[in-house]
């Protein structure tokens, strides 16, 4: 009999558009999966408490995830502010890659664009 669902929302936002959505994530084994993503007012988040919850290790996607509700990205960044945008706003060179934060608006160089170590605070 499997245990009880762990589940979470967290904040992110759109690099494209600037406009905030919850992933929802559960937890399966020690990994998290992002499942669910949809858009929501940033004081409606707060009051929820959902830019409170953290999460430690590795965020897959499910295959049914839809990816950024705003622009469809279904990657992520997470910045030095350790908060998580979307990855629609990622700059491709070729050597590397940029980006700038929609929360904070640093420009971040991304030199490995497919792997993340994802650990929680401050979403």
């Amino acid at each position: 009999m499997a245990g009880p669902l762990n589940a979470k929302v967290i904040m992110a936002k759109c690099s494209s558009t600037n406009k905030a959505f919850g992933i929802r994530i559960e937890q399966r084994g020690r990994d998290w999966v992002r499942t669910w993503a949809f858009p929501i007012d940033e004081r409606k988040a707060k009051r929820e408490g959902f830019d409170a919850n953290t999460v430690s290790g590795s965020m897959d996607a499910d295959d049914e995830y839809p990816g950024c509700p705003h622009c469809g990205s279904d990657g992520f960044v997470q910045c030095g502010c350790e908060k998580i945008g979307c990855a629609g706003g990622v700059r491709d060179h070729g050597d590397h890659a940029d980006y700038t934060c929609p929360w904070c608006g640093e420009d971040i160089e991304l030199e490995d664009v497919s792997s993340f170590d994802v650990k929680g605070g401050g979403f």
